[in-house]
């Protein structure tokens, strides 16, 4: 049966086999030095206190009522991490490929209208219908980048804007200090 410890740098409780009783090791995640009781009863008895201790307590209550800032900023950091404007960056790489993908395809039907009329006679008029998609792909590549670039802006303003809410709303919510 494994024994554990609880490191005392960062809470984390490291397993080790039998034979490490009574020896030192260092925390795999902050290098601190856990050691290892001698008997596996008073390991496994540790680890479960420390189960217990690192289960989330509520905030004290001031005496202005119940605090709001410890459940404000959780939240605030919870939304800093993930981004509603993920889907947006997203669909804005899916323009530029599209793009990318017709202005080729519109320019391989150019070469191949080039060489078909060339073959064909008419090698002006396979000039012509050959500069008319470049000037196409080269219009698609570049509305394709403009919607794309577009979009981003979009997402990276609307994150701008949710960050200067999230800090508004957190120092609306800080404590005053109305003591003078």
């Amino acid at each position: 049966m494994p024994i554990s410890a609880t490191c005392p740098g960062c809470g984390k409780i490291i397993s080790a086999p039998d034979s490490a009783a009574g020896h030192k090791a260092k925390c795999p995640q902050c290098g601190e030095v856990v050691t290892f009781p001698d008997d596996p009863a008073v390991a496994l008895a540790a680890a479960v206190a420390a189960e217990g201790a690192a289960a989330p307590t509520p905030a004290p209550a001031r005496a202005g009522g119940p605090s709001k800032q410890s459940s404000t900023t959780t939240v605030s950091r919870m939304l800093a991490r993930t981004s509603p404007y993920d889907t947006l960056r997203l669909l804005a790489a899916i323009i530029f490929g599209v793009g990318i993908a017709v202005s080729v395809l519109v320019f391989l039907g150019g070469l191949g209208a080039l060489i078909l009329l060339a073959t064909g006679g008419r090698p002006w008029l396979g000039i012509g219908v050959f500069i008319a998609a470049l000037v196409l792909a080269a219009m698609l590549f570049l509305g394709a980048k403009t919607a794309s670039e577009l979009v981003r802006l979009w997402a990276d303003v609307g994150d701008r804007a949710r960050h200067v809410a999230q800090m508004l709303e957190e120092s609306l919510n800080q404590p005053r200090d109305n003591s003078r």
